[in-house]
């Protein structure tokens, strides 16, 4: 037989990004990665599966996952934990097939700033829901969380609710009340949980200048992407819940449903790794956070004083009842005085070297990171003046913004969305974006990042929406919907 020599395979263009070109970023995105956290020797070499049980299996919590599990308990103040390798996405349909679990017609309360996955595991499990009202900072794009009077009004309005559901820290950094959330939650019910989506939150428990974590402030379950802010790679996640009033038969079910049955080994050791880290040193690498943050902030109010920033909106520096605390690692800046979106700046950014977070319409949302070096501040600071240059508007004039394009989801729907997307085929259309104004749609639409949605299939279609929609659209953002050039959108 004649030997054939091999044909060296085709180089993969993923490996070549991540080998040769992200290291060239300043990156303020996550994920945020501990520098000094335990390390895997050789990721291809350890790889394993469930089939080596002999140390333990992560849906059974057994041997090693088991001993990880109690020690991310432990740090973090909850009964229990479990470990997701799916993110804050994964861990909200677990915790949302929980509810279900326990009562099928359950019904939530839900804030309008949480995340699709909470929506989408309402829908998939049949869930009934109202949502909360939606109070809006249109100059930063931000839907703020709940107050403590929001959540007990609508309790005494709905007091069959099994749980009220929201989001803190939000995209932007802004934190509930979680405590004052907590408190009269259990007042008004017996039964009710107060369960936080946390995902950017993991870190906060780790030092006394950041806000309180939702499991110290009171919450019955939240959940955390330990890849954003606590140090983990991409896709890694906690569960935490007290038992007071949570099914932990439930919860463990659910999560049995959910979890893959090939769960990557190396993921789970890197979220365990990164809590173990944390509790040793989170408050030194925190606090170096901290520090380049206010560098960043100090720098950008010096030498670019036409910026707004968060920490100065009448949601933050008025004492608002929504916002109780700010997430000192990020910083969000606006853009109303100039006549460049944030779409526009964050592309010309990357041509400097730099990523942010988050852009949008109006705004930047930078993350600092264990890992983001000390020159990332000058390097960014001087990017921005480039790119701003000749930008701003007259002195006193400021960019007109699209209205709070959340407020008419009103808080019930027309249509339960699993219905509305049901019966799409047979009594929807689509039509032009401007002409399904006022009719309900059958499709859900949304700008991502952050990834709440702004239209929702049985709610009607509100002219705000359709406006900021089209906005961003035309400026560069990222629409998430069937037909992502907005030409139709499909309405019952």
């Amino acid at each position: 037989m004649t030997a054939h020599a091999s044909t060296p395979p085709t180089a993969s263009s993923i490996v070549r990004v991540l080998n040769e070109e992200v290291r060239h970023y300043y990156r303020w995105c996550t994920p945020s990665t501990l520098v000094d956290q335990e390390r895997i020797e050789d990721f291809y070499a350890s790889d394993v599966s469930i089939s080596a049980g002999f140390f333990g299996t992560l849906v059974d919590h057994t041997g090693v996952f088991g001993e990880a599990e109690r020690f991310a308990a432990a740090a973090q103040g909850a009964d229990r934990t479990m470990f997701s390798v799916h993110g804050s996405t994964g861990s909200n349909f677990v915790v949302l097939r929980m509810l279900a679990l326990e009562r099928p017609d359950a019904l939530v309360l839900v804030a309008r700033n949480c995340h699709h996955s909470v929506v989408n595991a309402i829908k998939g499990y049949g869930l009934d829901f109202r949502f909360l009202p939606t109070p809006y900072d249109a100059e930063f794009e931000a839907v703020l969380p709940p107050s403590a009077a929001e959540a007990t009004a609508a309790l005494r309005r709905y007091p069959e609710a099994l749980a009220v559901v929201y989001t803190s820290p939000t995209y932007e950094g802004l934190c509930a009340d979680t405590r004052a959330i907590a408190a009269c939650v259990h007042e008004a019910s017996s039964h009710a949980m107060v369960f936080v989506d946390e995902a950017w939150g993991g870190h906060l428990h780790f030092h006394p200048a950041l806000p309180q974590s939702a499991m110290d402030a009171g919450a019955d379950v939240a959940v955390q992407s330990t890849h954003k802010l606590a140090g983990g790679l991409q896709q890694t996640g906690l569960i935490h819940w007290r038992e007071a009033r949570v099914d932990s038969e439930l919860m463990e079910e659910a999560f049995r449903e959910y979890v893959t049955t090939s769960p990557s080994y190396h993921l789970l050791a890197s979220a365990d790794a990164a809590v173990r880290a944390l509790a040793a040193n989170g408050r030194s690498a925190l606090g170096a956070c901290i520090a380049r943050t206010d560098a960043l902030k100090q720098a950008l109010r010096t030498r670019l004083p036409r910026l707004g920033h968060l920490d100065d909106a009448p949601c933050v520096a008025a004492g608002d009842d929504h916002v109780a605390a700010v997430d000192r690692v990020k910083t969000t800046v606006s853009l109303s005085g100039y006549g460049l979106s944030g779409f526009t700046v964050a592309a010309a950014l990357v041509e400097h070297g730099i990523v942010v977070e988050k852009a949008g319409i109006n705004t930047l949302t930078f993350i600092t990171t264990f890992q983001l070096e000390a020159a990332a501040v000058e390097a960014t600071v001087t990017a921005l003046e480039t790119v701003l240059a000749g930008a701003e508007l007259a002195a006193g004039e400021t960019k007109r913004m699209p209205a709070n394009p959340f407020r008419a989801i009103d808080d019930r729907p027309v249509m339960h969305p699993y219905h509305a997307r049901r019966y799409a085929k047979a009594i929807g259309q689509e039509v032009p974006l401007d002409a399904a104004v006022g009719r309900v749609a059958a499709e859900e639409v949304e700008v991502y990042p952050p990834g709440i949605p702004i239209v929702l299939e049985g709610f009607r279609v509100s002219e705000d929406a359709v406006r900021y929609l089209r906005e961003a659209r035309d400026l560069g953002g990222a629409i998430v919907a069937r037909d992502t050039s907005l030409a139709t959108l499909r309405v019952l």
